[in-house]
């Protein structure tokens, strides 16, 4: 049997279409892929301090001031999970509400200076390192900060009084 030339273009296109297909639906659905880095529901995230507290006796900053914070993802196991996705997310931070203190993606407001929302992604050992720097003059007030993956969410605060 020979095909014409539309019989030829149409068993191509739809041989093409059916590899796409395959192709696609080998990168869907699976849990165990290498790329899905959010952490599973029940996992634990710990922010390290739980709390800060910078005491100015009502009168507020007189000078900027960097706190540094750790943040450690675990599986619902309790082991650490690595390369976990996570967001960090501040309510009074730049640029969100008043703009009382500025993210900053290393340690003693080191590396890149980012907003409130940033995205960021655990160590080997399950751990992230950042910090905030508190804007000087501000009065007196209190804030909580956010790490979230998935359905997870750890909390710390901040307070100036």
């Amino acid at each position: 049997m020979k095909l014409t030339i539309k019989q030829k273009q149409t068993v191509i296109l739809t041989l093409l279409f059916v590899l796409i297909l395959i192709t696609l639906a080998q990168g869907c659905g699976s849990e165990s892929n290498s790329n899905n880095c959010t952490a599973p529901a029940g996992s634990k995230i710990t922010i390290s301090p739980a709390s800060s507290t910078i005491s100015t006796g009502g009168v507020g900053l007189f000078q900027p001031t960097n706190l540094n914070w750790l943040v450690t993802v675990d599986y619902p196991d309790g082991t650490v999970m690595p390369k976990a996705c996570i967001t960090v997310i501040g309510t009074f931070a730049v640029p969100n509400g008043y703009g009382l203190y500025q993210f900053f993606t290393g340690p003693n407001s080191t590396g890149v200076a980012v907003n409130s929302g940033f995205s960021a992604q655990s160590d080997d050992f399950g751990q992230y390192t950042f910090s905030t720097l508190l804007t000087a003059g501000t009065g007196t007030w209190t804030d909580t900060l956010y790490v979230q993956s998935g359905t997870n969410q750890g909390s710390a605060t901040i307070t100036v009084n």
